[in-house]
């Protein structure tokens, strides 16, 4: 490029800077900015607790409910022997111990 073509595209560059430029100043003033800061962590702070008392209601029902099986599971079964194995070895009559 030349020269000219060079000072042409920097005055488009700097004609054009205020559009792609950020604010300088915030839209609103420090009391209105310091609000809306205070009711978004507010927000944000309810929403955690409230995933985080779904989170602990979930951990107990699953809690409870393996507590559940486990008690079915061993008192399901209250005529068997306390180990299973044991009822084939008691039943066997030629049992050679050493």
């Amino acid at each position: 490029m030349n020269n000219r073509e060079d000072e042409i595209w920097q005055s488009l560059l700097f004609r054009s800077t205020p559009t792609f430029a950020g604010e300088v100043a915030p839209p609103y003033g420090f009391i209105t900015s310091t609000l809306a800061q205070l009711r978004g962590e507010n927000r944000q702070q309810v929403e955690f607790e409230r995933i985080g008392w779904r989170a602990l209601l979930a951990s107990l029902a699953a809690l409870g409910v393996a507590a559940i099986v486990t008690l079915s599971v061993n008192f399901g079964d209250q005529g068997s022997d306390f180990e299973p194995g044991t009822r084939s070895v008691v039943q066997m009559e030629n049992i050679q111990v050493s």
